[in-house]
């Protein structure tokens, strides 16, 4: 569990982020998506809710990465519209969690005024193969 009070813990989360991949051989371009997204939600985290927390677990039965931010922030008004793409702020708000949608495997939040938690997840095991055909 990585605690989020402001920017500077941003690399600890980070750093833990890197550590787990390599728990499961998560290298390259799967190991980037999990510490962007970290990262991302981390920042949002510091940003706009001041304190929260980042926890990490390995889900071998299904195996995944499981990370979960949570705050007790405000919360997040318009979240729906969030999601759909529709909306942006000057501060960027919205493009964080978009990515993060995008990149992980899982994606789930719940906010309310009492805070916001997100999950989010990525499949390390069960990589896609490749097909050829000839023509």
């Amino acid at each position: 569990m990585v605690p989020i009070a402001n920017e500077s813990d941003l690399n600890h989360a980070r750093m833990v982020a890197r550590e787990t991949c390599k728990l499961v051989a998560i290298r390259g371009y799967q190991a980037q998506k999990v510490v962007t997204t970290v990262s991302e939600l981390a920042r949002n985290i510091a940003r706009y809710a001041q304190t929260g927390r980042v926890r990490f677990r390995v889900d071998t039965s299904d195996e995944m990465i499981v990370v979960i931010a949570e705050d007790s922030g405000p919360g997040i008004s318009n979240l729906d519209e969030i999601l759909a793409g529709q909306y942006r702020s000057r501060t960027g708000l919205g493009r964080g969690l978009l990515g993060s949608r995008d990149l992980a495997d899982v994606f789930d939040i719940q906010t309310s005024p009492a805070g916001t938690i997100v999950k989010i997840a990525f499949r390390y095991g069960q990589r896609k193969s490749w097909t050829t055909s000839t023509t």
